[in-house]
Order: C-alpha cells, then structure tokens, then sequence
C-alpha cells in the first residue's frame, strides 16, 4: 500500500473509530439512530462546546474527564473539571487525531496521529511528555489492554484493512512490536504475565483461555461456550447461554478468577447483525457494577427497551436507575458517582444525584 493510499485508508477508518477503548470492548448490534436521554431533568454543570467537543476518552479522577477537542484548528487531549467546566490542555496536535485511549490507573495516554507522511504511535504522561513512540507503517489503532503491573508493556489491536485487525504486543523496554498470531479477538491483561482471549474450539464455540506471554502454547481453559468476557479490576465476568432456558443468557462473575461470585440471568436477544450482549463495569476504586440491560417490553415499538442499572451478581439481582434508548457503551468513574454513556461516552449519568449532566452545550 502506497502512502496516498495508506493516508485515505487511516483518515476514512478513523472517521468511524470516534472512542478510544481500554479494555476489551463488545461489537453492537446495527440499530437505528437513537435520539439522546431524556435530559429534562438533567444536572446543571458547566457544559464543553459542542463544535469542539470529539468524544471522552475516560476518568483522570471522580471529577475529572480526559476529552479529545478540536479547538484553534488543532486536535488536543484536554482535563475537564466536571464541577467548574474548566478544559486544561495535556497535549495538542498539529495533525489529525485518530485514537486515544487512558491506562486505568489515569497516569498513562496512547495516541495515534497521522499526516501525510504516516502514522505515528506515542505514550505519553498526564503532563504531555513524550515517555515512548512508534511509526506505524498501516492500519489504525482500535482497542488497547494494558498490563497491570508493568506500564511498559501493551496489548494493542490494529485495524490492517477493512476485514483484516493484527494483535501486537508492544515491550516499551525492547522497542519492538510483537504480533500475537495465536490470538483471536483482543487479549487482554490479567496479571503482569499472564492474559485473557477468546479461542474458537472445533465445534466452533469460544473457550475462555489464560495464557502465559512466558510460556507459549501452555494454555489453560477457563470456561467453554463463551459469547463474551471482560476484566474489571480483578473481577472477570463472563457471559454463556443458559443451561436450563434457551430463551435466556447467563453472566458470571469470577473473583478471584475461577471462584464464581455469583450470576444474573439476561434475555436471549438478536437484534441487528447477532446477539445483544451487556458489558459489566466497575470504577476502579468502587466494587459496584453497571451495565445497560436490555429487556423484552411487549408494549414497546421495537419489543425492547434498554435499562441503565446496577448489578448485584452475589444477590443475583439488578437496580434499574434510568432508561436509556439504545445498548451503548458506558464507562464508570473511579467511585462509582457518574456513568459515561453512549458510542462517543458523550452522557453523563450522576449515580448520586439520579439525573442526566448536559456534558455538551
């Protein structure tokens, strides 16, 4: 691929790729455009342009927001007090911002720019210091994992070609990309050595296997049948058909991994392109657990209806707290007092205050 041809290719995938992930993240159903929460009784705060604003990337702190702006005719990465509405530039780009994404501790940031000469990769600090960097001959950064115990080393998913995504380990201590060939789906962290994927067994059902970046090849498997999974801190949740309804999904949690915390049943629902599938999130400094529900409504338009709520999977149980128009992705605060929502986290929901926040004016 030549570089006018790599440039249009990197330029017209990142205009789709609008949210920056740090965890492993679910592909959604198509649905049709949704209008936004009802914001009648919002929360009033200081609110970020809407000409400027991009999407959120995720939590600097419980109050504090790391936003992508285009203002001055430049891309940046900006903190948003979320109390006072002041924007703080970290870091600002002469070329045009195509991913961003937040380590879960907040002190890390990966970015990719491209011009038109290529593409470029960096690590940066929540200063805007440059610790690390990388050209990248094609494709476009589309989800990251970071290891827990060592900020050095990445997981990252490129986006090659349209139907083509490569996983790559990158080792900021020997400069070097490794592409993890035996991966499907992103593999994702569990502790400073061993990781999460999804693996495609002969009957064509997913297993959840751990493995060991030490040992390759030395598998274990964790659960067979898997639709999806994700990791929470040390919680992993895991979401497989039901054994007992086949009109129903079954998600576990596990903590410590393999030590069942409990379970909630979820509706069997295709909508779209497959199964509409919940993704369970916590703030890193709070055990509560939130996801958007979807639920069977006979009176509805469409038979469903989406719940923002909280999940008690030792009481096998769920806090509906607001309705929502459609399954999107959410992000939680470190404390558990706000909920990020939508495909550019571009709702807020104040847990404490039970209403909506006007993020954009």
């Amino acid at each position: 691929m030549g570089k006018r041809g790599l440039v249009w290719f990197i330029l017209s995938l990142s205009s789709v790729l609008i949210l920056a992930a740090c965890t492993q993240r679910l592909k959604y159903p198509d649905q049709p455009d949704a209008s936004a929460p009802n914001l009648s009784s919002s929360i009033e705060t200081p609110s970020i342009s809407k000409d400027e604003f991009l999407y959120t990337v995720g939590w600097l702190d419980d109050r504090t927001l790391l936003v992508a702006l285009e203002k001055n005719e430049e891309y940046g990465l900006y903190s948003h007090d979320l109390l006072t509405g002041e924007d703080q530039p970290i870091r600002t780009f002469s070329d045009r911002l195509v991913f961003a994404a937040l380590s879960e501790n907040g002190r890390r940031m990966l970015v990719q720019v491209a011009n038109q000469q290529g593409s470029n990769v960096m690590m940066i600090d929540k200063s805007g210091k440059s610790l690390a960097d990388f050209h990248l001959s094609e494709g476009v950064l589309t989800n990251v994992s970071w290891n827990p115990e060592n900020e050095g080393q990445l997981f990252l998913s490129v986006q090659k070609t349209m139907d083509r995504s490569v996983n790559n380990l990158w080792d900021l201590a020997e400069s070097e990309w490794v592409e993890m060939a035996d991966t499907e789906g992103m593999p994702v962290w569990y502790s400073e050595n061993m990781y999460l994927h999804m693996e495609s067994g002969p009957d064509g059902a997913s297993a959840l296997v751990l493995s060991d970046v030490r040992f390759p090849g030395k598998d274990t498997v964790i659960d067979r049948e898997i639709l999806a999974y994700g990791l929470e801190g040390e919680s992993v949740w895991v979401v497989t058909p039901s054994d007992f309804n086949e009109e129903e999904l079954i998600a576990v949690s596990y903590y410590p991994l393999l030590i069942a915390q409990g379970y909630v049943a979820l509706p069997r629902i295709t909508d779209g392109s497959g199964l509409v599938i919940p993704e369970f999130k916590k703030g890193n400094d709070s055990d509560e657990t939130f996801a958007v529900i979807p639920k069977q409504e006979p009176e509805s338009v469409d038979g469903v209806i989406f719940e923002l709520a909280k999940i008690d999977f030792s009481g096998n149980a769920s806090e509906v707290l607001t309705m929502v128009e459609r399954m999107a992705p959410i992000s939680v605060s470190p404390e558990g007092t706000y909920v990020l929502y939508g495909e550019r986290y571009e709702y807020l929901y104040d847990v404490e205050g039970d209403g909506w926040i006007q993020l954009t004016e």
